[in-house]
């Protein structure tokens, strides 16, 4: 009985701040119902991973029908330390938008929030159960002037649907490097190489790893960083992230 009282109070409470401090949805700016958390309902259905054939190794756009178990003609030819790739959507319209917004320090709690509908899709989807959940880090420098690190609120929220441990001190990035994007595949690589590194031995080997991230492209900011926890012993790394870009 106690119980079903907290509930009613704490329902009456949400009602009552709702009406005193009416808060919007962060991806379309319309009211939130009272028992709505940062994203509408109709946002959120927005958000749904699209039924679009996509690439088993990349996660890219595919024909249907194609057997991509040793990739598509994006991925093919490319070496991945990561098993596979998995995405919320696509870099594109609303969901580009509410992506550019998770960038800067007020969209921190949209991040988390996004971050729980990707951990809700993997866990849909996904049979890899991993040990714990880290992100690509960012540069000091950059993580100074930016104020936050959106993938790391995109992890949290991910590790908080799948019950494991988000841990967020294995991996480092040693070198503060240009944006990828714009670059072309090979400067891409030439920008990141060995600009991560890992103290981490102990808490990586023979450990499997979820990679979380914001956006992948070309794959090889993902890469670089898998390929520093496989040479610490991880034994395996699945990468996930809220879209998959266009671009190659």
């Amino acid at each position: 009985m106690t119980n079903l009282y907290e509930q009613i109070a704490s329902q009456w409470l949400q009602a009552g701040l709702h009406v005193c401090a009416p808060a919007l949805c962060h991806s379309c700016n319309n009211l939130l119902d009272y028992d709505e958390t940062w994203l509408c309902n109709g946002c959120r259905e927005w958000f749904l991973p699209p039924n679009d054939s996509k690439c088993m190794r990349c996660n890219a756009r595919v024909g249907p029908h194609l057997d991509t178990t040793d990739g598509c003609l994006l991925c093919k030819r490319d070496y991945f330390y990561f098993d596979r790739v998995v995405t919320l959507g696509f870099y594109q319209s609303q969901f580009k938008d509410v992506i550019l917004r998770i960038k800067h320090l007020q969209g921190e709690q949209l991040a988390r929030t996004l971050g729980t509908l990707l951990g809700e899709h993997f866990f849909r989807t996904q049979e890899f159960s991993p040990d714990f959940i880290t992100c690509i880090p960012v540069h000091w420098w950059k993580r100074l002037i930016r104020g936050h690190n959106q993938t790391e609120a995109i992890a949290t929220g991910v590790a908080d649907i799948l019950k494991k441990p988000f841990v967020n001190s294995i991996l480092r990035k040693i070198r503060h490097t240009s944006e990828q994007s714009g670059l072309l595949p090979t400067e891409r690589r030439k920008n990141l190489r060995q600009a991560f590194t890992s103290d981490s031995q102990a808490l990586i080997q023979g450990k499997k790893i979820l990679l979380v991230d914001d956006v992948l492209t070309t794959g090889t900011t993902a890469n670089q960083a898998a390929k520093v926890l496989i040479a610490a012993g991880a034994e395996r790394v699945v990468v996930a992230v809220l879209a998959r870009s266009f671009g190659r």
